[in-house]
């Protein structure tokens, strides 16, 4: 059995009651909330420095893997580019050049009718507009210009 005299005690002493109030924030958790929230404010800001320096080196980091990938390449288009054999294979295929003593051919499509390779040919002949004031002869050009195939 419990002795009665100690549950009164405990009862006047502020112990745990039942239905009863709570006890209001004390001193201390005032104290440690503000401690915590004083860490939060000095904290946040090199936290959030950190955070956004890891970022951007990571980035970097992929930057310069991505850099270093084109450079292998680039070196490797410099080396085909010294090899004559390289050279003259490009011109072929690019420019279209031949060897002397190489038999060219080329396909024509029957729907598409030859290139001959050179520019039609337009009449650069000028043409005198009648008309006195400008604004007859510009008028005149665009009736002429109109009018030609």
């Amino acid at each position: 059995m419990t002795n009665p005299p100690a549950e009164g005690a405990a009862a006047r002493q502020g112990g745990p009651r039942r239905g009863g109030r709570r006890r209001g924030i004390t001193g201390r958790a005032l104290v440690l909330g503000a401690v915590l929230i004083l860490l939060i404010v000095v904290l946040a800001s090199p936290v959030h420095r950190y955070v956004a320096t890891r970022s951007a080196l990571s980035q970097a980091e992929q930057e310069r893997r991505a850099n270093q990938a084109e450079l292998v390449q680039l070196q490797q288009q410099v080396t085909q580019w010294n090899d004559p054999a390289y050279i003259a294979q490009q011109a072929r295929a690019r420019l279209q050049f031949a060897m002397p003593g190489d038999t060219v051919y080329v396909v024509v499509s029957p729907n598409t009718k030859p290139a001959t390779g050179l520019p039609a040919r337009r009449d650069s002949t000028a043409t005198r507009v009648p008309g006195d004031s400008w604004n007859e002869r510009l008028w005149g050009s665009i009736r002429t210009a109109d009018s030609s195939p």
